[in-house]
């Protein structure tokens, strides 16, 4: 740290804390650094030029800085005292072993933020009244149950088929634990075709749904029907 002290950039008090503060950084807590201030007087040369019999001097101070420092023997020796500690407060009656399972079940409610926002692409809600914005958020949160139910039951019934993977990925790879997006990309390209003559339709029929996707359907017990007897305008809900 006392390389470049008193030239170039560390000539000031200022200018030497904040230098020591960044070559501190991380063990600032256990270094106990001094900055110790020296004054001396020199004499100056007034004006220019070479120095003859006639040239005057004026006192000039000159300030100077050295730095000392020594280990923090107390800090240390209270971070030693906590070093591979990991302490966790609670306000439950749980007892230390199950607090630290809980704790450990953490990224699991992660995870499912990041479905939250990802996924489910919770944007901004530019409402006014509380009522509506807690009906946003109630809607989003019944979506994130259904993602979690979707994702429990593929699952459970892998186990239950002794179904190790599945090649659900986009890149046709493998997965374990099928996810919501997973689960939405392999159904991607899925389509209704239909043929009219004379302004009728006379034929319509599901595209895509091929020996994977099938299966998915059945793990999710979700009946084939479903898409099979899919018709025109299916999306058209009947109205009183």
């Amino acid at each position: 740290m006392s390389s470049g002290l008193n030239q170039y950039y560390l000539k000031t008090r200022k200018q030497i804390e904040e230098a020591v503060k960044k070559a501190t950084h991380g063990a600032g807590p256990y270094l106990l650094v001094t900055i110790h201030e020296e004054k001396t007087v020199q004499q100056v040369q007034i004006g220019k030029g070479r120095a003859e019999s006639n040239t005057r001097d004026r006192e000039e101070e000159k300030t100077h800085y050295r730095l000392e420092w020594i280990r923090n023997e107390t800090a240390i020796q209270e971070a030693q005292r906590a070093d591979g500690l990991f302490p966790l407060v609670d306000n439950t009656s749980l007892e230390p072993v199950e607090v630290f399972r809980t704790y450990k079940d953490q990224p699991y409610l992660e995870k499912r933020f990041s479905t939250h926002k990802s996924v489910l692409e919770v944007a901004p809600v530019f409402l006014e009244k509380p009522r509506r914005i807690e009906a946003m958020m109630f809607l989003y949160f019944v979506a994130l149950m259904l993602v979690n139910l979707i994702e429990r039951r593929i699952r459970l019934e892998m186990q239950a088929q002794q179904i190790k993977s599945l090649p659900m990925r986009p890149d046709g790879s493998r997965t374990a634990k099928p996810t919501w997006r997973t689960i939405r990309d392999t159904f991607d390209g899925i389509h209704l075709a239909s043929i009219e003559s004379s302004g009728a339709v006379i034929h319509v029929a599901v595209k895509g749904l091929n020996a994977l996707r099938r299966q998915i359907l059945g793990l999710l017990k979700v009946p084939i029907t479903i898409y099979t007897k899919l018709r025109d305008r299916w999306w058209v809900f009947a109205t009183e």
